[in-house]
């Protein structure tokens, strides 16, 4: 008896192996039309600046966001809203700089579950927004040459403004 409900439990297993290697899955992801988005970079590829200043860039968006709320937008919505992450460098955070922005998770949203910090923007004004007083560099008072922080940015949230890009900046003594 126990022999036979062995067998028949691994013919079920069987058959049901046979049923999911044999159907014919598309693995890809077909691509959705996104609404009231814009793509963007960030307009140098690198920056210099000295101990104690302010890194300065710029977002460059193709199109300007059109400000709506509707009925599936039940909150507060914010029109640019990016995410910024150190994935490269020499300078260390904390000594050399540190960062002006709250953390991603979990201060912004349990929901945004990628790592590094959140800038939001209004991307609905303009299509060159100049952005400073994210990082601030320090004056360690150390001479060290120069240092570097690579950053990243992608999109967070809604996705409004769709980036993949990266910004370089050096730091002079």
């Amino acid at each position: 008896m126990k022999t036979l409900n062995n067998i028949k439990i691994l013919s079920a297993i069987f058959a049901l192996g046979l049923i999911f290697t044999s159907c014919d899955q598309d693995v890809s992801v077909e691509d959705i039309e996104r609404f009231n988005s814009t793509n963007a970079v960030i307009e140098e590829s690198s920056i210099t600046v000295n101990e104690g200043d302010d890194a300065s860039f710029t977002i460059v968006q193709e199109n300007l966001i059109e400000r709506k709320i509707d009925a599936q937008e039940l909150y507060a919505w914010v029109s640019g809203q990016i995410g910024i992450r150190v994935v490269g460098g020499t300078a260390t955070e904390g000594v050399d700089y540190s960062f002006n922005l709250d953390p991603i998770y979990p201060n912004v949203s349990i929901y945004l579950l990628q790592d590094g910090f959140y800038y939001p923007y209004d991307a609905t004004q303009s299509l060159n927004n100049v952005v400073s007083n994210i990082l601030t560099i320090n004056n360690d008072g150390v001479t060290e040459g120069e240092e570097t922080i690579e950053l990243q940015f992608f999109p967070v949230g809604l996705a409004g403004v769709i980036i993949d890009d990266t910004l370089t900046i050096k730091i002079n003594d």
